[in-house]
């Protein structure tokens, strides 16, 4: 199944805010911004405006885009980690536990815990 258009975009978008360069550029923007904004002064001008617009909106497509990467990324280990839980030994209640509440989480953490205490106490 192909993804869609919109999806390999923002992924392209994530992995150039990714990149060292990007993260010189918004940097030194920024420095350029606060360097604008203390020669203009604080008071609210077109140029102050501007920059703040500015700032909200990049800071708003990078969060996106990350979050969209991050959860495509997540949700894709999730179903490779859930095929190697059901054809190996592994316990089946497993498979979905993304999808469990954290108190649900907890418990399964400490069966886990309990369990290879048990295996390392008992190697045999």
């Amino acid at each position: 199944m192909e993804r869609r258009k919109a999806s390999r975009a923002i992924d392209r978008i994530s992995d150039l805010l990714g990149r060292e360069a990007t993260f010189a550029l918004v940097v030194t923007a920024d420095i350029v911004a606060a360097v604008a904004v203390l020669a203009v002064g604080v008071r609210d001008t077109p140029v102050v405006s501007a920059i703040s617009l500015a700032v909200s909106l990049a800071t708003l497509v990078m969060v996106c885009a990350v979050q969209h990467t991050s959860s495509r990324e997540s949700k894709a280990l999730n179903l490779k980690l859930d095929e190697l839980i059901r054809v190996s030994e592994a316990r089946n209640e497993l498979i979905g536990a993304e999808d469990d509440s954290h108190a649900q989480l907890a418990t399964h953490a400490d069966r886990l815990r309990e369990r290879h205490r048990h295996h390392a106490a008992d190697p045999g």
